[in-house]
């Protein structure tokens, strides 16, 4: 399949656009979604615009698409974090010999407490807790490694013993 001049400029175009976009802070992925989107509406529909305006248009379209998209993600987490992760589903602490423990990991940043408990308590996988908090895979492991030193050490300040019986 050959393309023509005018369609390989506005393949130049989204190239251009998934490139700048990725710039401001889109995923590879998100970013070459929506300008493969973008060249999908151009194509198939009936927009009469001259050349020299052609790119304007493709990238403010690009930027708005990428805002409703980042909108509708912050949404998203709002509500998961509003409606599943709430403190009380957060830590099931239903024996009473973790009370020691729940006072120790209260005394924890939220980010760690967070990661601690999903990932011992709830048996969210790594990729599982990176997917719900909206982050990598690396910062949750990152958080994780940095969380159990820091409560290694209040363990230790209360002259108590845990062992981590899960890893990642």
């Amino acid at each position: 399949m050959k393309l023509d001049d005018y369609e390989e400029s506005l393949v130049e175009i989204a190239k251009e656009i998934s490139f700048y976009l990725q710039k401001g802070g889109a995923s590879k992925a998100d970013a070459d979604d929506i300008s493969q989107d973008l060249f999908v509406k151009l194509l198939e529909s009936d927009i009469d615009l001259p050349f020299s305006k052609l790119r304007a248009w493709m990238y403010r379209t690009a930027i708005r698409k990428y805002i409703d998209s980042y909108r509708r993600h912050v949404t998203y987490q709002a509500i998961l974090q509003k409606e599943f992760f709430t403190q009380a589903t957060l830590t099931p602490f239903d024996q009473e010999d973790t009370s020691d423990l729940e006072d120790i990991l209260k005394q924890l940043p939220e980010t760690y407490f967070l990661v601690i408990d999903l990932f011992y308590f709830q048996d969210f996988s790594i990729k599982e807790i990176s997917r719900l908090l909206g982050i990598r895979q690396a910062t949750v492991k990152m958080r994780l490694s940095r969380a159990r030193k820091q409560l290694k050490k209040l363990i230790e300040k209360e002259g108590k013993t845990y062992e981590f019986t899960k890893s990642f």
